[in-house]
């Protein structure tokens, strides 16, 4: 019987992994494919920084809503890494019991809501609060990076907190036998949870870069660089998303946006092998 189960499972897990895998390969092999038309008729032009696409001569650069990305995406996790950990070192050294529970619970409810409601409420709410602080438009650069931080703090959080606690209690009881102060403690705990908090910083850092609906709604669509925090922005999610529903099928500006699409795509992909090689780099640190 144990036998004939071990053998379903493995049927089950094969046939699983190699759908995933196929349909990664269809995926990277379609847009790839639709991207031809923009590769070999705007060529290197698509870097350039103006994005026209339906002017009787049209533009089809992307290297302004690149740059909004990568500045919006860099600035969001950077202030999201360091909360999130700030916030999962309490929750797993200080707080206690009805305390812990709270505010895990908080962090479910948060994580469960929507990108569309929370771009709502930064249209509503956050918008209508940065207009009061002197913003000349309530869609903006700050707008969405307070929306994507709500998005993605809860993540952080929650995954840095489990590699918190996944550090072996024997190691910390070693270094509290010692006589370690609490700064050697809380620096043997990171070293240990680093594994687990590099990938969360890289699943925060992807997470942000591919959002779509939260930057559709609140970064305001304007294809500038920021010059404060209160300039709308573009990134390229926002252009795809918006776009995509209306254009011709088989155009030039069809094709552009799946160049688009395969670049977000080869830039997930390339975070994820990156967050491998790192957290496999802090791993044999950590082993000696």
């Amino acid at each position: 019987m144990k036998g004939s189960l071990t053998i379903f499972f493995i049927f089950v897990v094969s046939v699983a992994a190699m759908i995933v895998a196929a349909a990664l390969f269809g995926i990277v092999f379609f847009l790839s494919l639709e991207s031809v038309t923009a590769i070999r008729e705007v060529g290197l032009k698509l870097f350039s920084p103006d994005w026209y696409p339906v002017w009787s001569e049209p533009d089809f650069g992307i290297r302004t809503m690149l740059l909004n990305t990568l500045l919006l995406t860099f600035w969001t996790s950077l202030w999201v890494w360091f909360i999130g950990i700030i916030c999962a070192f309490y929750l797993h050294r200080f707080a206690k019991g009805k305390e812990k529970e709270f505010m895990l619970r908080i962090l479910e409810y948060v994580s469960s809501i929507p990108s569309v409601v929370l771009g709502f409420f930064g249209v509503v709410v956050v918008g209508s609060m940065l207009l009061k602080f002197g913003a000349w438009t309530a869609q903006n650069f700050l707008n969405a990076s307070i929306m994507l931080a709500v998005l993605t703090l809860p993540f952080m959080i929650s995954l840095a907190y489990q590699s918190f606690e996944k550090v072996p209690r024997e190691v910390i009881e070693g270094c509290v036998s010692l006589g370690a102060k609490d700064s050697h403690l809380m620096y043997v705990e990171l070293r240990h949870a680093l594994p687990g908090i590099v990938n969360a910083m890289m699943v925060v850092f992807n997470r942000i870069f591919g959002e779509t609906m939260i930057v559709l709604m609140v970064a305001g669509g304007a294809n500038i660089l920021p010059r404060s925090f209160f300039d709308p922005v573009r990134p390229l999610t926002a252009a795809l998303g918006s776009e995509i529903g209306e254009v011709e099928v088989g155009s030039l500006h069809y094709s552009s946006l799946f160049f688009i699409g395969f670049l977000l795509l080869i830039g997930s992909l390339l975070l994820n092998l990156l967050t491998n090689y790192f957290v496999r780099k802090t791993e044999r640190w950590i082993k000696g």
